[in-house]
Formats: structure tokens, C-alpha cells, sequence
């Protein structure tokens, strides 16, 4: 077969090309710093790839989860805490009030105190971790005591309904203290409701505003039901912060073992192809240097 200058121009520009696509491949794994940048560079790879990308974003949606989860118990701890600290001064009130040696002045003065720690307590029972409403259950948008509510409550807005995070495949855990659990809310069947909590303390309002020795000894015990209550839901407020602290642990843990996986696929191997780089664009050098050799002879040439 005759060999013509035509076919070794194509030949040298179809050498050339490939040389060039070659290095502009590997040119772009370099800045990349990645194996695989597009599904043809890999089509088997590339959808392991996908699938570990796609459960890392899983992951870390469920880490960010378990991070405002924990946020969201803290603080509610919070406020737990501060509702102990208030109960722990209402007994104390009611223990002096109890002690018979109060005028009834003071014991309205001691009235007034605890009318107003209930005051606060209301405002706790609407407490908000950014706009969700953290005693209200699942009604997370709506406060559970209405404005305007007199001291013996009558409405309760929130439902018994644990509010849970998603913290993996099928996994939601509760981070909430049900308000319904908290202030001892039953449905009065009417339409209203009825808060065991506020109406222990308005009781003690009443009997020390009279002067009821025998009501305010009762009051007592119901203070103290009532703290003992407000112990157990941080207790079990503690063992959810605590789960979801491994939770979140265990999610670090395989994050890390993922990108780990998706880098031993994807990630190129910089030293290998800087070199594999380099021989190629000595190989481009060198099909440029014979080519000009090769296609130099023209027309004029062959006329001398």
C-alpha cells in the first residue's frame, strides 16, 4: 500500500489529538485531585461512587440532626432546672407558711410571692427553642398556654405526643418533655382542661390568702409530688441527651469511615500521575518534533 503525505498529516494530527485528550484528562485530575470526575471515566466506579455519596449526605444530615437535637434537650434541661429551683423556693414558702406562727398578713405577702412565681411559670411552660414551642409535643408552632391565661388554667394547646429527630435509617429518638407529662394535664371532657401543677399552686395561693392551716399541709405534700415529678422527666431527659450523644459519636465515626472509602475510589494518586502527565506531554514533545520532520518536505521541494 502506497504511504502518502496525506496520510501521515492524519495520521500525526490523529496522534497528536489523542496525546492532547490524554493530557487534558490527566491535567484534570490534577486539579481535581480526583480519579473520577465523570461517568465515563468509570462507569462501574462511578456508581459506587454515587451510592456512598449519597449515604454520606444521609449521614451528615442525621449528625446535623443529633446536633440541634442536643441543642434542643440542653434547653430544655435548662429550663427544668430553673422550674426545680422555683418549686424548691415555693416549698420553702409553703414550709413557712405551715409553721402557724405567721400573721395573716404575712401569710398574704407569702401569697403574693408564690402568685407570682406561677406568673413565671406560665411563661416556662411557653418556652421556645427558636420558634418551636418545646412543651406543646408535636404542636411544636403553637404556644401551649394561651395568652391572657388566668392562673388556674383551663386550656392547654399542646398534645401528648413525643417530638422526635431523625437520627438514622428508621431511627428517631424523642427529645422532648411532654408539657402534658410536666404540668399534669387532663381533659376535662368539656372542652377545657385541667393542669394538676398550676392548680396545686393556686391552692396554695387560696390557703394561705385564708389562712388554712389544713389546706396549706396539703399543699405541702403536692409541692413536694410535684418536684419529685419534674426529677424524673430530667432523668429521663438526661438518658435521651445521653443516647443521643452516642448517636452522635457513632455518626463521626462513620463519616469518617466513609470519606475514607469514597477517597480510596475516587481520589487520584497525585505522585503517579504527575509522572503518567509528564509522559504523555514527552510523548506529545516528541510526535510534534518527528512530525514536522516528517510533513516538512513540500512542493518546492520536489521542484528543485
Amino acid at each position: 500500500m502506497r504511504v502518502t503525505n496525506n496520510m501521515l498529516t492524519q495520521n500525526l494530527l490523529k496522534n497528536l489529538a489523542s496525546a492532547n485528550n490524554r493530557m487534558d484528562l490527566i491535567q484534570n485530575r490534577l486539579a481535581t485531585g480526583q480519579e473520577i470526575t465523570k461517568p465515563s471515566d468509570d462507569p462501574v466506579k462511578i456508581g459506587t461512587v454515587l451510592r456512598f455519596k449519597s449515604s454520606l449526605a444521609s449521614m451528615e444530615q442525621w449528625k446535623a440532626n443529633a446536633g440541634e437535637a442536643s441543642a434542643y434537650m440542653d434547653t430544655t434541661e435548662g429550663i427544668l432546672n430553673n422550674m426545680t429551683s422555683m418549686l424548691q423556693r415555693v416549698r420553702e414558702l409553703t414550709v413557712q407558711g405551715a409553721n402557724g406562727s405567721n400573721s395573716d398578713s404575712d401569710l398574704v405577702q407569702i401569697a403574693k410571692e408564690v402568685d407570682q412565681l406561677t406568673e413565671q411559670f406560665q411563661v416556662l411552660a411557653n418556652s421556645q427553642v427558636g420558634p418551636k414551642y418545646i412543651f406543646s409535643g408535636t404542636q411544636i408552632n403553637k404556644p401551649p398556654i394561651p395568652p391572657n391565661t388566668p392562673t388556674v388554667l383551663t386550656q392547654w394547646d399542646g398534645n401528648d405526643k413525643a417530638y422526635e429527630f431523625e437520627v438514622g435509617p428508621n431511627v428517631s429518638i424523642s427529645v422532648s418533655v411532654e408539657g402534658t407529662r410536666l404540668f399534669g394535664i387532663t381533659d376535662n371532657g368539656d372542652g377545657t382542661q385541667s393542669s394538676s401543677f398550676f392548680n396545686t399552686l393556686h391552692k396554695l395561693s387560696s390557703s394561705l390568702n385564708n389562712a388554712d392551716q389544713d389546706q396549706i399541709n396539703e399543699a405541702l405534700q403536692e409541692i413536694d409530688d410535684q418536684i419529685d415529678n419534674v426529677l424524673g422527666l430530667r432523668a429521663e431527659l438526661g438518658a435521651k441527651s445521653n443516647r443521643m450523644q452516642t448517636v452522635s459519636d457513632q455518626m463521626d465515626n462513620s463519616i469518617l469511615s466513609m470519606k475514607k472509602s469514597l477517597s480510596d475510589i475516587q481520589d487520584a494518586d497525585m505522585a503517579e500521575t504527575i509522572m503518567e502527565f509528564q509522559s504523555v506531554q514527552n510523548v506529545y514533545r516528541a510526535a510534534l518534533s518527528v512530525g514536522s520532520q516528517i510533513i516538512q518536505p513540500s512542493l518546492v521541494d520536489f521542484i528543485r
